[in-house]
């Protein structure tokens, strides 16, 4: 039921922002409520075509509530940031920062609900302490994340993003507390590193290249380990994103928030070093077309087409995000 009335929040909330320009108090509150009955009601009855699911009046009444509920959000929302009613909602220096920054934050903290059974801890806490100190593959790709995160701060406009990065690494032992997050020491010793990296090194010119450079790498070792090769090579899925709408979701999610930062932050952290997008998404998109073509013959991974397609559909999402400060040049 939480779930359920959880997922539309989002809706209500962004229809409710969206039709304020209308100056209309009835519309801007029962028409997301009319969107969201509406979108799950359509999807409750395309369930009674679909195997192994349920059509339920409970689920349609949780959805109901749930965008409800996001018309209450969107209104406090309003009220605490003091949000126009026409124009741009947020001003600040790149909106694409703070939607990677988003996406990070998600990645790291979903689904938000926290673990309740104290047997749940005891495994956590045992294998982190069974877990090798040093993983050189985990270390790097998590002080490249960090590294990014923290030039992502910069490009938001944050104030002192220094002491929002080491006042958000107490998001890494926090990972306890939520359900199917294990962090390892590798989470711990790469995000500290990457806050003394970025407290030294992360204002100058070339941070973002440096970034946008080792977060790539990083991506690529994860990809080809263990570095063994066979043959002969396996099938290449060619259909998009079968295996992640076919995962539970939450797995797939967070796999999917995790992607999006990563390859999102690689594309913009190249922009921003004098790339145009572009270029900066050609680089990106062969690189990990490259991986995929190489993991047909590496055991334990599955070559697929989703990660070079998310890349060419990020530069679009990319785009619309920046045009509102100042174009991409090309």
């Amino acid at each position: 039921m939480v779930v359920n009335i959880a997922i539309y929040v989002p809706l209500g909330m962004a229809a409710y922002l969206a039709l304020r320009r209308y100056r209309s108090r009835v519309l801007e509150v029962l028409a997301p409520v009319a969107l969201g009955a509406l979108l799950s009601a359509s999807m409750e009855m395309l369930q009674l075509f679909t195997p192994s699911r349920h059509c339920s009046a409970v689920d349609l009444v949780n959805n109901i509530l749930g965008s409800a509920f996001g018309v209450i959000a969107g209104y406090a929302f309003t009220q605490i940031a003091d949000v126009p009613v026409a124009g741009p909602v947020f001003r600040v220096r790149d909106r694409c920062a703070v939607a990677l920054l988003l996406c990070w934050l998600s990645f790291l903290l979903f689904p938000l609900f926290p673990v309740l059974h104290l047997g749940m801890w005891r495994a956590e806490l045992v294998a982190f302490h069974h877990a090798p100190l040093i993983s050189p593959i985990p270390i790097l790709l998590t002080v490249a994340e960090w590294f990014a995160a923290g030039r992502l701060l910069v490009a938001a406009g944050a104030r002192m993003p220094f002491r929002w990065q080491f006042i958000l690494l107490l998001l890494v032992p926090a990972q306890f507390a939520i359900i199917h997050h294990s962090p390892m020491p590798a989470d711990f010793v790469g995000a500290t590193l990457a806050a003394l990296l970025f407290y030294f090194f992360g204002k100058k010119p070339s941070a973002d290249r440096f970034a946008g450079i080792a977060l790539l790498l990083a991506v690529t070792l994860r990809g080809l380990a263990p570095f063994q090769f066979e043959s002969p090579a396996r099938a290449f899925l060619w259909i998009p994103f079968v295996g992640l709408l076919g995962a539970e979701w939450l797995d797939a999610i967070p796999i999917l928030l995790g992607k999006l930062f990563q390859y999102g932050a690689a594309i913009w952290l190249l922009y921003k070093s004098g790339l145009g997008i572009i270029h900066a998404t050609a680089i990106v998109t062969a690189v990990l077309s490259g991986i995929e073509a190489l993991q047909t013959r590496i055991p334990g991974h599955v070559a697929e087409i989703n990660d070079p397609l998310l890349a060419i559909l990020l530069a679009p999402g990319l785009r619309a995000l920046n045009k509102y400060r100042s174009p991409i040049a090309d």
